[in-house]
């Protein structure tokens, strides 16, 4: 082989690599109906664990909740996390005994954690998100984001890792903020 050949696989090589280096995300559906102030006061609703098969993944929908209230409170000096799983309804009724603004109701869709570094299949999370007005309890926001995990890893990838960019993109959009939606 002469040395232009092997040029031209080691670029097709290099693509191939990168390709495999960085997470995909994915905006499945958003509407925004209203975004909120700021400064708002906001209650997240205790998400269930994500399931996968027979796989219960304990602490996944902690793991969640912590994410949406650490992309909150930049921008509210008030955010409660619910202590446990509740309705919608008992979520609206504890909010507004708190006089919050909002209800986030976090819920994950799908969450599945694989040994991506030897098998080659890749972390997955589908989370859903939707934002009320705890007064009116009508719908402001509501958006359905997955992300899978890179191919090449060398181990410690987990679902959780690829939490914070959906969530950044939902609390972004809910808030007004620009943020590309398709990351």
């Amino acid at each position: 082989m002469d040395f232009r050949k092997i040029s031209v696989l080691c670029v097709i090589a290099a693509s191939f690599t990168l390709g495999a280096c960085s997470s995909k995300y994915r905006t499945d559906n958003h509407q925004l109906v209203q975004a909120v102030a700021s400064d708002s006061s906001f209650y997240i609703m205790q998400p269930k664990d994500g399931v996968f098969g027979d796989i219960n993944y304990a602490g996944s929908g902690q793991m969640l909740l912590l994410e949406v209230h650490k992309q909150l409170v930049p921008y509210s000096n008030v955010v409660v996390d619910a202590t446990e799983i509740q309705t919608r309804d008992e979520a609206f009724e504890e909010a507004l005994s708190q006089n919050i603004d909002y209800l986030i109701d976090p819920q994950i869709l799908h969450w599945e954690d694989r040994a991506t570094e030897w098998s080659g299949r890749p972390d997955r999370i589908t989370i859903h998100y939707q934002a009320f007005n705890v007064n009116t309890k009508t719908m402001l926001a509501s958006s359905t984001l997955s992300a899978s995990s890179k191919w090449a890893s060398f181990g410690g990838d987990h679902p959780v890792d690829l939490l914070p960019v959906p969530t950044t993109q939902f609390v972004s959009a809910l808030l007004g903020k620009s943020l590309d939606m398709e990351k």
